[in-house]
């Protein structure tokens, strides 16, 4: 048995391991980031697209926030609870792939047209409900198989360093390209293009992932008790208002920059993407130094100086107004955004102190619960923009817009980041655990984890 499980180590430990465990990233990140940067722009002010009014596409965000924070920690708790003969994960993967593709590839196919807001308005909820159900599954399980996998700090930053390059990469991939594909051959063959690379990938990512026995063989926590014990959790709470507060400005951002780039920059339309290029440049220079700094003085240092450093360079996006300024300048800030956007080991450290607490393994369920709170950043996104269209008077018909309207566009890039970064650097700097606390609790787990390992061999 010993053997058995140091071969699965061996496995899901060598860099192809690695490497085909981190084309989840792939997923997790292209789909919803065209998702987040194009819808909007699509449903609203697209000149193919079909014409969504603002105050509608809001209302489709804050109803779909509230659907992710119900569905989500139900699923992570039942994830963690059932066990079948093919483990705790991978089955939902395999399963949550299917309406993952098909929900993702029909929103952009919109059969109705400008003049039938209230059937656009609901295709557009259907098919995100569809696609969130099998984003939820694959992606829960997916986290929770990180966590699962790596202890070691020095490889938790490897894997997460890999991992993001490839989830930057797919990121704006997601970002740039599909309005150019949109351009040239329609949003629907967009949609078809980038959703068939959300099986593809997902599947392989199955071969350099192994599900841990040892994690598999206590009771799970009864439900109530369950939500007790990870309200109980400090760290947890601290990382997961954190994560809320930059997955606001991010998911606002990335929404409006498309209509900045077109109504500020006076960028053509298969090429509103591009106004994220400087963000995305200083996020993959800067990949290398945040793996030296997360895996030397750990998650707390690492992301605290990222927010500093995004919070000094993003505001002057309030002032620019031409493209070629715009790249330059968001080079520095996407520096910083980088080191934000690798959470992954912090939310890790916090999962790590439930199980000494509780002395259970319990990655789904908190992943489900971090994105009951997280997703309260989409609510918060689509009220924003119902308040923008209402209070600039915001005009998705209209080729120009009105002087206050362009002004709430700026604010929107360059302003409310900047209070939402600021709010993150408040909250985060009460996590607990420093990078001495985190050396001393790996030492605790790793009696916990040979005591498991004990425990399944005699079985």
């Amino acid at each position: 048995m010993t053997e058995t499980i140091m071969e699965n180590k061996d496995k899901v430990h060598s860099r192809k391991g690695r490497l085909l465990y981190s084309l989840g990233a792939v997923p997790s990140a292209l789909p919803y980031n065209m998702i987040s940067a194009s819808f909007v722009f699509f449903y609203v002010t697209a000149t193919s697209g079909p014409h969504l009014s603002l105050a509608l596409s809001g209302w489709v965000w804050v109803i779909y926030g509230i659907w992710n924070a119900i569905n989500d920690p139900i699923i992570g708790f039942y994830m963690d609870k059932i066990k079948t003969k093919w483990g705790r994960r991978v089955p939902y993967i395999v399963i949550g792939t299917i309406p993952f593709t098909i929900g993702f590839m029909l929103l952009w196919w919109v059969p109705y047209s400008s003049s039938e807001q209230i059937f656009i308005f609901l295709h557009a909820l259907l098919m995100l409900f569809i696609f969130d159900l099998g984003f939820t599954l694959c992606m829960t399980a997916w986290s929770a198989l990180y966590t699962e996998m790596y202890e070691e700090e020095g490889e938790r930053a490897t894997v997460v360093a890999v991992k993001d390059t490839i989830a930057f990469i797919s990121s704006f991939i997601g970002i740039l390209i599909p309005p150019m594909i949109a351009d040239a051959l329609g949003w629907e063959v967009a949609g078809l293009l980038i959703g068939i690379f959300i099986p593809i990938t997902m599947l392989l990512s199955l071969l350099g992932s192994k599900e841990r026995e040892e994690y598999q063989i206590d009771e799970p926590l009864p439900v109530f008790t369950a939500i007790k014990e990870t309200l109980k959790n400090k760290p947890f709470i601290i990382i997961a208002l954190t994560y809320t507060l930059l997955d606001f400005c991010f998911g606002l951002t990335i929404m409006v920059i498309p209509l900045y780039a077109k109504f500020i920059l006076q960028v053509d339309e298969a090429f509103v993407g591009f106004a994220a290029a400087g963000v995305a440049i200083g996020i993959l220079i800067s990949v290398p130094f945040w793996r030296y700094i997360y895996a030397k003085r750990g998650p707390k240092y690492g992301l605290l100086l990222a927010m500093i450093i995004f919070s000094l360079g993003i505001w002057p996006l309030i002032l620019i107004d031409d493209f070629i300024i715009l790249f330059f300048v968001t080079i520095f800030p996407g520096f910083g955004a980088a080191g934000m956007l690798m959470t992954e080991p912090a939310i890790s450290t916090a999962i790590d102190y439930d199980e000494i607490r509780t002395n259970k393994r319990r990655e789904a369920s908190y992943n489900g619960i971090l994105t009951l709170i997280a997703r309260l950043s989409l609510v918060f996104s689509g009220i924003t923009l119902i308040l923008v269209g209402i209070l600039t008077g915001f005009d998705e018909n209209a080729t120009t817009q009105s002087e206050t309207a362009l002004i709430g566009l700026k604010a929107l890039v360059g302003f409310v980041p900047l209070l939402g970064t600021l709010l993150g650097l408040l909250v985060f700097k009460f996590f607990p655990i420093n990078h001495e606390v985190f050396v001393e609790q790996q030492q605790q787990l790793k009696i916990l984890h040979k005591e498991r390992i004990e425990r399944l061999e005699k079985k």
